[in-house]
């Protein structure tokens, strides 16, 4: 009978993984596919990188609302905001990942994910931020390796760190509102 319930569970593991899976591939494709419609991500990464390169590297810059793409300008350096730089693509992850963690109640997902929202616009103005003022100070030999490697690699560290945090902060509580009925 245990090798059963065993071999049951593994089954039923299975099938939890892949309804996890699916939901979050389905879910990321679609948050990209209707934050791709707008270009508000674009708008909003530029603004809040601006704000964060006069607060954290006290450099002056302007916003250039010119076409498709918001531009930074520095002294030195006349930085384009695309699509890649916005944090789309993390925030497709980010509504995807939550969305998809379907054993927890709706409302928490979504007080989740917009808390996310804020803590991954947060995250990426700083990465854009620092990019500009190391680019335009003219340290461009590890600037373009510390832009395209190693913030891509800080930002999924951020969703994955975030995503853990707040799917095992809600354990505790669950488990005291257990033990208290």
């Amino acid at each position: 009978m245990p090798k059963k319930r065993a071999k049951q569970r593994k089954v039923n593991n299975l099938y939890l993984t892949f309804k996890f899976v699916s939901l979050f591939l389905a879910l990321s494709l679609f948050a990209y596919l209707v934050l791709s419609l707008t270009n508000i991500p674009n708008l909003v990464a530029a603004y809040t990188s601006q704000l964060a390169l006069k607060v954290f590297f006290n450099l002056n810059s302007a916003l250039i609302l010119n076409g498709q793409f918001p531009l930074i300008q520095t002294p030195n350096l006349l930085a384009q905001i695309v699509d890649l730089c916005s944090g789309k693509i993390e925030l497709a992850v980010m509504f995807g990942i939550i969305f998809a963690s379907f054993e927890k109640r709706m409302g928490y997902r979504v007080k989740g994910f917009l808390l996310g929202v804020l803590v991954m616009l947060a995250f990426n103005a700083i990465r854009i931020a620092t990019t500009i003022y190391y680019f335009d100070v003219g340290a461009l030999e590890w600037t373009a390796a510390l832009h395209d490697f190693l913030f891509r690699m800080f930002l999924i560290i951020v969703i994955v760190t975030y995503y853990a945090i707040w799917y095992y902060y809600d354990l505790p509580r669950k488990a005291s509102k257990r033990s208290s009925t």
